[in-house]
């Protein structure tokens, strides 16, 4: 619990300091780091709702859209490649 919360706090510090392919690789990576990490979800709702577009309608988010498949893509090949109780 305790690492999870620490990466947590990494995640948002990369949030604040660096550009987005750190921070998006950090949420992918939490993916297979943690079981049911779905603070990713999360976190990818905080950063667009931060620094992504307005007034773009929903097809215009591409960033929040192409996250999330690729989060729910890297959730189902942990699931091929690893073994979970």
């Amino acid at each position: 619990m305790k690492m999870r919360v620490i990466y947590n706090l990494i995640i948002f510090l990369a949030i604040s300091l660096v550009t987005w392919p750190l921070y998006t690789a950090l949420l992918i990576a939490g993916i297979f780091f943690f079981k049911k990490f779905y603070e990713s979800v999360l976190w990818l709702v905080i950063i667009e709702i931060m620094v992504g577009p307005v007034d773009v309608g929903l097809w215009g988010h591409y960033y929040l859209i192409a996250v999330l498949i690729v989060l729910l893509a890297a959730g189902y090949g942990k699931k091929i490649i690893r073994y979970y109780d």
